[in-house]
């Protein structure tokens, strides 16, 4: 049945990423691989199968979105149920006086603002000619997964700072233009941001410095010279993207992330900093796949679909930094 789908991957990604695999992870991943490409040729003609792996597909999908990224960790995420409706609500307008014992305390009237998260998809749909994906399924459908994981996760981050930029363009009062980051320029938008973060936000947000190696390089450079951290934390910035705080902010290295032509999504050129109630994102459901033949050619097609909604409702909980000294 299909979970050796699953025992697959998961075998897979459990051996040595630079080529170094116990002799036993290699006998197990290769008797797996034989073992579905055989399963794949028998059951090539049952449906019900084909719709098993499908639904493989996605819980492995779902899995590697929840556990193997770090999006959740920097920006305000909620999984909610395929049909709900997501909103984000605040209340504020309430005063307290200072009046003496049994003085007339003056009224004060509460004011709701509410925002309805949107909803759109993500998604991908691919397809192979049925002779080569019964000759070696197997490593197809590992390759899905693996560049489904990578694409979805990409398309996500990316949306994220569309809307940040959207949210913050070249005419905001939130958007520095530098010529080479200094101290002055990252030390005042950490203190901005966190100054901007309201208690009725939800207490203590997390506040978070991320961007490409360019500009996390200059970070590092920047807590190296304020001697902030040791010189082996300083290289562990550089080396793993992100260690501890810096002035009470997490500091993040983004992938650099790039379409199927290789051009980045995220210009190299820009930090972020940013409070955790800058905005949110939502996540309808889990991800919506299925497989099907073509009826006049022999092709095999796998679509996967999930639905999100994200939204910047405090776009002064960010600050924009971009340096000319650096090539986009």
């Amino acid at each position: 049945m299909p979970n050796s789908v699953d025992d697959l991957i998961r075998t897979k990604g459990a051996m040595d990423p630079f080529g170094r695999p116990s002799r036993e992870a290699v006998e197990e991943y290769t008797t797996l691989k034989a073992g579905l490409n055989e399963e794949a040729r028998t059951n090539w003609g049952n449906a019900d199968w084909h719709r098993e792996v499908a639904a493989t597909i996605a819980s492995r999908l779902d899995y590697g979105f929840r556990f193997d990224n770090l999006f959740g960790s920097y920006f305000n995420v909620e999984n909610v149920g395929e049909f709900d409706t997501v909103e984000v609500s605040e209340r504020r307008g309430l005063k307290v006086f200072y009046t003496s014992r049994g003085g007339y305390i003056e009224e004060s009237q509460l004011k709701t603002e509410r925002w309805t998260l949107p909803r759109d998809t993500i998604g991908f749909h691919v397809s192979e000619h049925e002779d080569k994906l019964r000759a070696n399924f197997a490593e197809t459908i590992e390759t899905l997964v693996s560049l489904a994981e990578q694409r979805l996760d990409a398309e996500v981050n990316r949306r994220m700072f569309n809307l940040l930029q959207a949210a913050v363009p070249n005419s905001s009062p939130y958007y520095v233009a530098s010529a080479g980051l200094s101290n002055t320029q990252l030390n005042t938008a950490i203190r901005d941001v966190m100054d901007a973060v309201k208690p009725s936000d939800g207490g203590v947000m997390p506040i978070t410095i991320i961007g490409r190696a360019a500009m996390i390089d200059k970070v590092s450079d920047i807590v190296a010279a304020g001697s902030a951290f040791a010189d082996a934390a300083a290289e562990e910035l550089r080396a793993r993207g992100m260690v501890g705080t810096y002035r009470g902010a997490s500091v993040v290295r983004v992938f650099n992330y790039t379409d199927e032509n290789g051009v980045s999504y995220i210009p190299a050129n820009e930090l972020w900093v940013f409070g955790g109630g800058v905005g949110k994102f939502a996540f309808y459901g889990g991800t919506q796949t299925k497989s099907w033949d073509e009826n006049t050619v022999d092709y095999r097609h796998y679509r996967g679909r999930r639905d999100i909604g994200g939204l910047i409702h405090h776009p002064e909980q960010a600050r924009r930094i971009v340096d000319s000294s650096v090539t986009a």
